[in-house]
């Protein structure tokens, strides 16, 4: 039944929770009502507020038209936050898509640490931006602060760039498109990257959300997970200012690691910080001054 086809009670906010909900169990999801609540909330362009105060307030047929589009999307496993078209993270509604992998709450670790070790920064380089969560919540925690957003995908930097517009930050946050920091032209204080640190033999076991459709290339780390986090950890002597610092996240069971290569890379004050989970989830280094 299409969402024009619907009978004038079925288009009830309630009606439409109930029905959608239905859909997303008979998927295996397991927050199925909780996330039905969303995607109508969505549908109707509706804080979730609206639907605890007014839940017999009535879709329009376009409305119900587009639940019935965005539960079938859900249905099928795609990221809800794509399917809504936003997330949250530290507090602030960015917008996100395909373009760039969903941003997590462990990237928020990330974020803090990088602040709370990095307090004088005032040029900060995010290596793989995607979809801008760290640029723009360093610019915005940091006044004084200038950012330089990377990504190798143009997509994902278009989509960063709608975020940083979001917030007025085009003035003090930059984006440029290449491989890790060869696009970098000054020496940084601050370098942040949340790279792909996935092993490639794990993606068989990844929940569909994530292995069907967020950019691999932003997931896939190599046989080892560390390609990449390897290669970058090679270029931060360089690249770094005396006194700079390095913060990368990494995967469960690759800090040691990661903490070895920073070492080698001739990184002092050698630290990790773990996640919510308490997994070892950040790696942060300083270059000495």
């Amino acid at each position: 039944m299409s969402g024009r086809d619907l009978q004038p009670q079925d288009l009830r906010a309630s009606a439409a929770v109930r029905r959608a909900a239905r859909t997303l169990e008979t998927a295996g999801l397991e927050r199925a009502r909780a996330e039905a609540e969303l995607l109508v909330c969505g549908a109707a362009g509706r804080p979730l507020e609206w639907l605890l105060v007014h839940p017999e307030d009535m879709l329009s047929p376009e409305q119900a038209a587009r639940l019935e589009d965005m539960v079938g999307r859900r249905a099928r496993r795609e990221p809800l936050p794509y399917v809504l078209g936003h997330a949250e993270f530290y507090s602030l509604d960015l917008f996100v898509g395909p373009a760039a992998i969903v941003p997590r709450p462990e990237t928020e670790v990330l974020a803090e640490a990088a602040l709370a070790r990095a307090p004088e920064a005032r040029f900060a380089v995010d290596v793989g931006v995607g979809c801008g969560a760290l640029a723009v919540v360093l610019a915005r925690e940091r006044p004084e602060m200038m950012v330089l957003g990377i990504d190798v995908s143009r997509e994902a930097l278009r989509l960063a760039r709608r975020n940083i517009a979001r917030y007025g930050l085009g003035r003090r946050v930059a984006l440029a498109a290449g491989d890790l920091l060869d696009p970098v032209g000054r020496r940084a204080d601050l370098v942040v990257a949340n790279l792909p640190y996935i092993r490639t033999g794990d993606f068989p076991d990844l929940a569909p959300e994530v292995s069907r459709w967020e950019p691999r290339i932003a997931l896939d780390g190599g046989e080892d997970g560390l390609a990449l986090i390897r290669r970058l950890a090679g270029q931060l002597e360089r690249h770094l200012s005396a006194g700079g610092i390095a913060a990368l996240e990494v995967g469960a069971g690759q800090a040691e690691e990661v903490a070895n290569l920073l070492r080698r890379a001739g990184l002092t004050e050698v630290e990790v910080v773990p996640d919510y989970a308490k997994i070892d989830r950040v790696v942060i280094g300083r270059k000495r001054g």
